[in-house]
């Protein structure tokens, strides 16, 4: 079954009430439809986590749990995947989110590095250390802008690949288990005597 190979990757909920920010939360989480490996639990995740992983830090984790919280979704699933965006994939996927942005806006797309400066000058910012981007060459509007329709667009398509993935993983166990193999021979193309006067016949007769 797919959550087996799903536990072993997903954080343990004793690993996330590690977190400072989980156990700010601690009260709402004896929900167990919360750690729930269903696919409709985990499902949500998938679509809450993708979706929160396109908003800018420290707030993606938080988002992904109160959405987890609001949806009953699986909690372990929602926060795993907030970290699509991480120190190696952040500039490219903010990049990408402000340059959809700038072109539905008709406004100037900005280079990689400009959106590396750009990132780190607005963490500075957000954490109360340092002045907000040059609005000279940054939008807030393009790169929010960006960020929904990217987020929307990734959580959808993570979400049905998801579902995909899923039901082709219980049909092939369900087949292993089973022992079918679709490779036999079907009852219409074994040759016997029944089959043969059947055919003569325009009838089909599967009496003994």
């Amino acid at each position: 079954m797919p959550k087996k190979r799903l536990k072993a990757w997903l954080p343990t909920p004793e690993k996330l009430q590690e977190s400072r920010i989980i156990r700010w939360f601690a009260p709402f989480l004896a929900d167990p439809r919360l750690w729930h490996m269903n696919r409709a639990s985990l499902g949500r995740g998938v679509y809450i986590g993708v979706l929160c992983a396109f908003f800018p830090l420290p707030g993606q984790m938080p988002l992904a749990l109160i959405g987890a919280l609001l949806f009953r979704a699986n909690v372990p699933m929602a926060i795993a995947l907030t970290w699509i965006t991480n120190p190696l994939t952040t500039i490219p996927v903010f990049w990408l989110a402000y340059s959809v942005g700038a072109i539905i806006l008709g406004e100037p797309i900005i280079g990689l590095r400009g959106i590396g400066v750009l990132l780190a000058d607005l963490t500075l910012w957000i954490f109360g250390t340092g002045n907000p981007p040059n609005s000279n060459t940054f939008s807030f509007e393009v790169f929010g802008l960006g960020l929904v329709i990217c987020g929307v667009i990734s959580s959808i398509i993570a979400g049905l690949l998801f579902r995909f993935i899923w039901q082709w993983h219980v049909v092939a166990d369900w087949r292993k288990r089973h022992g079918y193999n679709e490779n036999a021979p079907r009852f219409s193309t074994q040759k016997g005597h029944k089959v043969r006067d059947s055919q003569k016949n325009g009838t089909d007769d599967f009496s003994i």
